[in-house]
């Protein structure tokens, strides 16, 4: 019986370097003839990295960093010969899903330990933003201990984060992200629910202004034609997201030709098949005229490719498929910055502005706030309610003059 061959080693990634310069420590899977990388918990500099495979390592803090990194690879040379014939699919299903305890205490650790977690189940976005999270934090206080979140630090750095020009919903991301890190403390027995800090503190929350256009400025862009093929191209996918539910860019680039279905299209929001695994209802939209013409326009014509647009091929990895969309829609708002300062709309008119315009349109219009919930994809009504914008000025002054019009023909006396 032939040995099979799985090598396991380290790899510095070095293309993308923290504030610190330090750089992300991966695990290197090497059966012949694929090669596969996993995010570590660990960051050190290119110096640091050289010092560590070094055999004259001094250096007490990276001796620790070797040591585990040594226990590491153990395990998971132990793991890789368990999986008889081994395949990489079976090795992500224990390796990645094992989650072990933490013990270590720094704000730091359990931050790092979660990204990985997030960047391992490909959820990039919000890895992203849980790292932009303990950047701020480290920025007000470095090298904290989760024990030292208390009621008047998180006072403290609303303070510093206000002081800073960040606004209140930046602040409530931000602090809803620590309080998630800290309730996984509390789970593991780390952190006592005694000392609990939001308990006595209340995370802030404020309405974002809202974006959605007034149906003069939507009609402009409706009927607006080009022939610069970036604005045109531009143009046409914001009318598909704002004639399909206002879907969101993400769901559109990863749209699959199975998703269309004669006069309608079926999709499951990314962001639901992220945090939902029962009940995965999907949403169905009726194809307007026009959305059916912009998806024959730009339907992809390599008959290999399982997506609907030409904007993903398959086999990327989740970092590339993030990369691609935000590229994507920066190339969208660009384009409608030009369109919309050409036709005379003083507003911005931004990818998520089609969202806001697709519901509030059809509530200005008395369509239930039950139907915009549901064709947004919305688990509540509350949740609709934040996208719904407020009614135009013009409906509020005509309804501020009923208030001295005591006509009997307007009351029907």
């Amino acid at each position: 019986m032939l040995e099979q061959q799985v090598k396991v080693t380290f790899f510095l990634d070095r293309s993308r370097p923290n504030k610190e310069n330090k750089c992300l420590i991966k695990l290197n899977i090497y059966h012949k003839p694929i090669k596969k990388r996993y995010p570590t918990i660990f960051h050190v500099t290119a110096e640091e990295w050289e010092r560590l495979n070094s055999s004259n390592l001094r250096d007490a803090n990276l001796k620790s960093v070797k040591q585990k990194l040594n226990e590491l690879q153990v395990k998971v040379e132990e793991l890789t010969k368990s999986i008889v014939p081994f395949s990489f699919v079976a090795f992500e299903e224990q390796y990645l899903n094992k989650k072990e305890k933490q013990t270590n205490k720094q704000l730091q650790s359990w931050f790092d330990h979660y990204i990985t977690e997030l960047k391992a189940a490909g959820q990039i976005g919000t890895a992203s933003s849980y790292t932009n999270t303990i950047n701020s934090l480290n920025s007000f206080k470095a090298n904290m201990s989760i024990h030292d979140i208390t009621p008047n630090l998180l006072l403290q750095y609303e303070a510093f984060m206000l002081n800073n020009g960040k606004s209140i919903s930046t602040i409530g991301i931000y602090l809803r992200q620590l309080r998630a890190i800290l309730n996984q403390a509390i789970k593991q027995g780390i952190f006592s629910p005694n000392n609990y800090p939001f308990r006595h503190y209340q995370i802030p929350s404020g309405r974002n202004i809202k974006k959605a256009l007034p149906e003069s400025d939507l009609e402009k862009l409706l009927t607006y034609q080009t022939n610069d093929e970036s604005k045109q191209k531009a143009l046409d996918y914001w009318v598909f997201s704002y004639l399909c539910n206002g879907m969101n860019f993400a769901d559109i680039i990863e749209l699959k030709h199975e998703n269309v279905s004669e006069n309608y299209l079926f999709f499951i929001r990314s962001k639901t098949k992220r945090t939902k695994k029962k009940d995965l209802r999907p949403i169905k939209v009726g194809l307007n005229p026009m959305a059916i013409e912009i998806i024959k326009k730009y339907k992809n014509s390599e008959d290999e490719s399982p997506y609907l647009f030409p904007i993903l091929e398959a086999g990327l990895s989740p970092v590339t498929v993030k990369n691609r969309c935000k590229s994507f829609i920066k190339f969208v708002n660009k384009n409608m910055d030009r369109i919309r300062t050409e036709i005379g709309i003083e507003q911005k008119v931004g990818t998520y502005v089609a969202r806001h315009s697709f519901s509030t349109l059809l509530k200005r219009k008395g369509v239930s706030t039950e139907f915009i919930k549901e064709s947004l994809g919305h688990s509540s009504t509350a949740t609709t309610d934040q996208y719904l914008d407020s009614f135009a000025d013009e409906v509020k002054l005509q309804y501020s003059n009923l208030l001295t019009d005591f006509s009997k023909k307007q009351h029907g006396f």
